[in-house]
């Protein structure tokens, strides 16, 4: 029997570490309404985006630090570190009692152990995967996507007709990430790092990733997006509910969520391919495909916040995930066209706090737009974020990326 090459065993481990972070962070907004309800119907929508903005703030604010101490220390240990600890988040968020306990668990715990992760993934997909990066961060992306489908489900599924369903969702998903930690720990390489030890230094790491403008340019783009997607992943399922009342809480998880990343798993398998076969002939075609991807959010973004029939915002889910996942397909691979090997995980790191600082802001904005106007509103309002994501792109792929480059 043929022995299965290291590098796609790797990306199954690291891709299901993902599935689990992913899926577990969406399980808060799959519960949203049950946890209200628990909690007394007197929080405020704005209170319960704070508990995601958060999640986010954490995580960007930390990510950089990852990223750092990913070029400069074994990756495998941080990765089992950040693993451990966002499943120690999750698991104790079904102890929560408030808003201030989830506030700690889930915002904190839980955004600064999956910040830890990102940036080994990426830094070891991109190593061992050279002619294949494009297929594997799909692959990868596409784990990401099934994780938060299938976790928000079964999370909705506990929730409905009891109580305290939605805490059985925190603990049994946090049992399964400590458990994954344990697999991590055993079949998992210590791979050493691209830089020998001497050869890179933090002053070289950001010099790397800030005297490149097309970096900066694709960073901005990054917030923009994730202002609108971190938006829309914590706040579909109740957005579901309000505009179809009679809907069941569990229906509008499933629709909130299954549609958009079943769209986007389509979109990021494609194009992921698409971009490692046409790269020999259009140097340029990563970020050509990201600008594609955020552009055509747009419209259906507009369509999601504008429909009462459920047969139009399905479909409207579905392609507004087909373009996001066009997007993230060569989210990261893009930028890293840019960065030297030896500082490519400080550089997701710093590419992914300045997204997240950004991004962080959607769930309370959107919070705060719902409480003051209507929740449709907020979500029409993430059409601006796409289309300013959209002239950073421009500006990277017209301007600046191929200076950079040579």
């Amino acid at each position: 029997m043929k022995k299965i090459d290291y590098k796609w065993v790797m990306l199954a481990l690291v891709s299901v570490a993902y599935f689990l972070a992913q899926g577990t962070r969406q399980i808060y907004a799959a519960v949203l309404p049950d946890i209200k309800a628990v909690f007394g119907g007197e929080i405020s929508d704005a209170s319960l985006g704070l508990v995601g903005s958060a999640f986010t703030l954490a995580f960007g604010i930390v990510i950089p630090f990852a990223g750092m101490a990913a070029d400069f220390f074994r990756r495998k240990w941080i990765l089992l570190a950040g693993s451990l600890l966002f499943s120690a988040g999750i698991f104790l968020s079904g102890f929560a009692s408030g808003i201030g306990m989830l506030f700690i668990a889930y915002g904190l715990m839980n955004g600064i152990g999956q910040s830890l992760m990102p940036p080994c993934n990426t830094s070891l997909i991109s190593e061992f995967h050279t002619d294949t990066r494009g297929t594997a961060f799909s692959v990868y992306q596409g784990a990401i996507y099934l994780g938060i489908v299938v976790c928000s489900v079964i999370a909705s599924k506990m929730a409905a007709g009891h109580p305290d369903g939605w805490r059985r969702a925190f603990w049994i998903f946090g049992a399964i990430g400590m458990l994954w930690t344990l697999v991590l720990l055993l079949l998992l390489k210590d791979t050493p790092n691209v830089g020998k030890k001497g050869e890179t230094s933090v002053g070289d790491a950001l010099k790397a990733f800030f005297t490149k403008p097309t970096a900066l340019w694709m960073m901005a783009a990054l917030g923009c997006y994730f202002f609108a997607t971190y938006g829309v992943k914590i706040w579909t399922p109740v957005f579901m509910m309000r505009a179809f009342p009679d809907m069941a809480p569990s229906t509008a998880v499933f629709h909130g969520v299954f549609w958009f990343y079943l769209g986007a798993f389509i979109g990021a398998t494609i194009s992921g391919r698409l971009s490692d076969k046409f790269k020999p002939k259009r140097p340029y075609i990563r970020f050509e495909v990201e600008l594609a991807g955020i552009l055509l959010c747009i419209p259906f973004i507009l369509m999601i916040a504008g429909t009462s029939e459920l047969s139009v915002m399905i479909a409207s889910l579905a392609m507004f995930g087909f373009a996001t996942g066009v997007y993230d397909s060569n989210l990261y691979a893009a930028m890293l066209e840019v960065i030297d090997p030896k500082y490519r995980a400080m550089a997701t790191g710093i590419f992914g706090c300045g997204g997240c600082i950004v991004g962080a802001l959607g769930p309370v904005v959107m919070g705060l737009l719902s409480d003051a106007f209507s929740i449709r509103l907020a979500f029409a309002s993430l059409a601006i974020f796409a289309l300013l994501g959209g002239g950073c792109v421009a500006m990277a792929r017209f301007v600046t990326v191929q200076k950079d480059i040579a």
